[in-house]
Formats: structure tokens, C-alpha cells, sequence
């Protein structure tokens, strides 16, 4: 697992808290667009507009608008001043129920807005009201019932603080957190209770700011003091309202990250720890390679120097045959060793590409003559398909041979006597570069195709197995496929064959008539 992924599990954590919590809340919570129409609602608002579907609530009550209202007009008015202000708390009005009916209720709500200050969505709560109001200038939102609320809370540690910073609210879950009764919390101030003294003095100045305009404190991570003086990591949220006498007050809400850190250092120290064997295994398989090819280099030279007699007959024809032995085994020798090299490195993300313009028709053809040539005795017939204006692609060209090379194979290796090979390729500015190598060989079940793309898997692993190699070509051809921008695609069925077709998009493709072009292509 990557760092990255381990914050979003912080923040997962923090969400779901949230959302139980508004899940269960029995105020009617609602999210808005920045025209004051709903987009989302919990139960609770549902069962005030009368149901507990949500398509329902969906058809006749968001895509209503403020047709819902009664009186569309207050509740325009009630927008505008929540614009101004930014935070608004209705007077009684009334909303129509899903079967008609008519239903008094009191919203309170803020605004979310961006950097520039933009409204981008409103979010607010809606109590139902047992009956019409008795006057206008009625306080119908019970705080008590709020604060009951985020007593229950166990996971959301809930402060509240006046223009002072001496606390008014302190839930049971602060309490768990930091370890002060709400008796001894109450009326201490923010930075004697919680604030380390090396954060005190910002945190009165941003604090201060915020009440004079100034931007507000922003949420995130930080190490907060306990009664027992240890430090805690908490992600804190934070908001400002004004009460009914007009005084500003902040409410903090935070959430213990202790157990998400644990979670994150021993991710941190497995991360770690996978990567210091990846480079181990890289850098052994690297020197391994390399003492490896060294001899291997001096047998083929050799062995390539005595086939070709450089320094007259050897002799007996027997001895002519060893060093033809020789000389083949130390070639299949070595392009393993260099399959291996190869995919590590793809795994290690250390391996490096050099695209050139590359003329696609003959190399395919080329690689073509080499895989018949080494399979005379298979008596597989070859047909193919080749789009004779196919323009030359942008590609690594010892990547693009050893790709073709490895499927063609493949295909030959795995039909049977007197079977058939195809080989079809075309080109379209719409769907780019499409290769297609088909057989009607032996073929694979879906379980046979998942083994044979993991490296080194063998369908056949017995000793005896009739179909040799090590189980490289699949796996390494799809790797430098993907690695050059391109995708591989399998299709395969017991008995009826194999078919594989490589995709590579056209912005690959270049202009054969580019001059600049054809010094390579000649």
C-alpha cells in the first residue's frame, strides 16, 4: 500500500464518523447547490417531507425545487441574506408534504464557498414544528436537543468556545480524548486546556483574526495536549456561529488519529521493508546476470569461432555437432537470462525504453523469417493480412522484436503438426495500430490464461512436460506492451487455438512523409 493511500484512510475514517453521525441525527440535514435546491438528505428530512424512499424524495421533492415552499418568495429572500451573511436561520414557514399536505418547520443553514469567496453550496438542518408558530419572533430551535446529540457521539470529540476562547461546550468524547470532566473544562480557556505552548501564540492570533474577518482556522492535521500533558493527533474541523445575542462562538470538532497512526508506521515500515528486497532482489539478479553473460559470452564466441572453423576442420564430424550443441544452448541460455533481467527491471520501474521511428511492416516481416526458420519441422502453415500502407511507429525497436518474437513463437510452439498461423495488421487514425497473431493450436480455459500471464507459471509443470521454456514470453511481451503505451489482449479456447491481439494508439504513428523521417527508414 502506497503513503498516499494511507492518508486517504484517515480521511475514510473521519468521513464515515460524520456520516452516521448525520445518518441517525433526528434533525432533518440537507446538502444544497449554491441555489438553495436540495441534492442530498438524510432520513430524517425524508420523513418530514412524509417518506422514507429516497426515489420518491428524488421525484417529488429536488426536482420540485422551491416549489416545495409555500411561500417561494421568503424563501428567496432568506437566500439572499444568506449570501450576505453567509450563515441564516429561517423565521417559521411552510412546505408541502409529498401528499399535500402543509408543514411548518424552522431551517437554519451556512454556506460553503471557495477561495474567491464563492458560493458553491449550502448546507444546513430543518426541524418540523409540531404547529403554527405563536409569533414571528419565536426561538424554535432547541440547542438542548443538539448538544444531547453530540453527547452520544463517542467518536467525535465536540468543543465549543465564546469570542474569549473559554469553553461552553465540551461533550463526553472530549472528555474520553483529553481527559478534563466538562465540570473542569468549562469556562477554561482554549490554550490553558488543550493548545501545546509552542502553538498557543498562533493560535490566538489566528483565532482573533477569524473573528475580525480574517480567514478561518483551517482544518487538518495536529498534536494536541492531554490532561496527563502527553501529546494527541487529532484532525480538527472548525466553524464559527453567532448565537442569539450576537456573539460569535467557535466549535471544534475532532476526531483521534492515534490508531490511523499505528495503522500508518507499520504500513510505512512494510512499505519500506518491500522496497529494500525489491532492490535487493534487483541488484542480485542484476550481478547474477552479469556474472552469468561474461562466461556465457566467451562459450558462444567460442563456440561460434569453432562452427565456422575460423582456424580450420576440428576433426572427427561428431565434434561438429557439439559445438553446434554448444553454441545454440549457450544462445537459448543467455536470452533467458536477459528475459529475466528484462522483467525485473519492468517490476523495478528501472527499465528504460528508446523510441525510434520504426517501420512496423518490416519488422514483421523480419521476425516472420526468423521464427520459421527455427520451427522447419512443425510443418505450420503461415498466412497473413498486412495493411500495405501502415505508417512506420514511434517505438522502442528491441522492445517492438522481442514482443513479436515472443507471441509468434508461441503461436508455432503451441499448434499442432500441419496447424495454421495468422498474422494480420492494419491501421486506422481512429483506433490506431491493431496486430492480430492467431492459431488453431492447443489452446487455454480461462484459468490456463490467468496462470500463463503470471511469470515463470507453467501449464504443464511436470518433468516430462512436452512444451518447453520457462514461462517468460507471455508476461514479459504483455509488460513491454504496456510499458511502450500499448495494451495486449487474450482470447484462447481449449482445442480451437489461441488469439492475441496487441493495440498501440495512434498517436504513435508518424509521417512517412517526413523527410526528417526517411534516413531511418531506408
Amino acid at each position: 500500500m502506497s503513503v498516499s493511500s494511507d492518508g486517504n484512510l484517515k480521511h475514510q475514517t473521519i468521513l464515515a464518523n460524520c456520516e452516521r453521525l448525520v445518518h441517525h441525527s433526528p434533525l432533518g440535514m440537507y446538502s444544497a447547490d449554491a441555489e438553495g435546491i436540495f441534492q442530498a438528505a438524510n432520513p430524517a428530512l425524508m420523513r418530514i417531507f412524509g417518506t422514507d424512499d429516497s426515489d420518491i424524495f428524488y421525484e417529488r421533492v429536488i426536482k420540485q425545487g422551491h416549489s416545495i415552499f409555500v411561500d417561494p418568495e421568503t424563501r428567496k429572500n432568506f437566500l439572499r441574506q444568506l449570501e450576505q451573511e453567509g450563515e441564516a436561520r429561517s423565521k417559521p414557514c411552510q412546505i408541502y408534504k409529498i401528499d399535500g399536505s402543509v408543514q411548518w418547520i424552522n431551517e437554519s443553514c451556512i454556506t460553503l464557498r471557495d477561495s474567491r469567496g464563492k458560493t458553491i453550496a449550502i448546507e444546513g438542518y430543518i426541524e418540523a414544528l409540531a404547529c403554527a408558530p405563536i409569533h414571528e419572533g419565536s426561538e424554535l430551535v432547541p440547542e438542548r436537543r443538539f448538544r444531547s446529540i453530540f453527547d452520544q457521539v463517542q467518536n467525535l470529540a465536540v468543543q465549543g468556545y465564546d469570542q474569549n476562547r473559554k469553553v461552553i461546550y465540551w461533550n463526553n468524547a472530549s472528555s474520553n480524548l483529553y481527559g478534563y470532566t466538562t465540570d473542569e473544562a468549562l469556562g477554561q480557556k482554549l490554550e490553558d486546556l488543550i493548545i501545546p505552548d509552542t502553538l498557543r501564540r498562533s493560535v490566538i492570533k489566528a483565532h482573533n483574526h477569524w473573528l475580525k474577518g480574517g480567514p478561518p482556522i483551517p482544518s487538518g492535521e495536529i498534536n494536541l495536549k492531554r490532561k496527563d500533558g502527553k501529546l494527541v493527533p487529532v484532525y480538527s474541523n472548525h466553524v464559527l456561529l453567532t448565537n442569539g445575542q450576537n456573539e460569535q462562538e467557535m466549535y471544534c470538532i475532532d476526531v483521534n488519529l492515534t490508531e490511523v497512526k499505528k495503522v500508518e508506521r507499520a504500513l510505512r515500515k512494510a512499505k519500506n521493508h518491500a522496497e529494500r528486497a525489491s532492490r535487493a532482489k534487483t541488484a542480485f539478479l542484476a550481478t547474477m546476470s552479469h556474472e552469468l553473460r561474461t562466461p556465457l559470452n566467451a562459450i558462444i564466441g567460442f563456440s561460434e569461432a569453432m562452427t565456422q572453423k575460423i582456424y580450420g576442420a576440428l576433426g572427427h564430424a561428431r565434434y561438429q555437432e557439439y559445438v553446434n550443441d554448444i553454441h545454440a544452448s549457450g544462445n537459448h541460455l543467455l536470452r533467458v537470462i536477459n528475459d529475466i533481467l528484462d522483467l525485473t527491471m519492468i517490476e523495478a520501474g528501472e527499465y528504460y525504453q528508446t523510441p525510434e521511428n520504426v517501420d512496423l511492416i518490416s519488422t514483421i516481416e523480419h521476425t516472420l523469417r526468423l521464427v520459421q526458420s527455427k520451427n522447419t519441422n512443425h510443418k505450420v502453415t503461415l498466412s497473413t493480412q498486412i495493411q500495405p500502407d501502415c505508417p512506420p511507429i514511434r517505438i522502442d525497436p528491441n522492445s517492438l522484436k522481442q514482443i513479436l518474437a515472443n507471441l509468434i513463437s508461441n503461436a508455432f510452439k503451441f499448434t499442432e503438426y500441419s496447424g495454421n498461423v495468422r498474422v494480420a495488421v492494419n491501421y486506422s487514425e481512429k483506433n490506431g495500430y491493431t496486430i492480430r497473431i492467431e492459431d488453431n493450436g492447443i489452446g487455454m480455459n480461462k484459468a490456463e490464461i490467468e496462470q500463463a500471464f503470471r511469470p515463470f507459471a507453467q501449464i504443464d509443470d511436470s518433468l516430462g512436460r512436452k512444451y518447453g521454456g520457462i514461462g517468460l514470453g507471455l508476461p514479459l511481451s504483455k509488460s513491454l506492451v504496456e510499458i511502450s503505451g500499448g495494451a495486449l489482449q487474450l482470447k484462447s479456447n481449449p482445442g480451437q487455438g489461441t488469439n492475441v491481439v496487441l493495440r498501440f494508439p495512434e498517436n504513435l504513428a508518424v509521417n512517412p512523409n517526413d523527410r526528417k523521417l526517411q534516413k531511418y527508414l531506408r
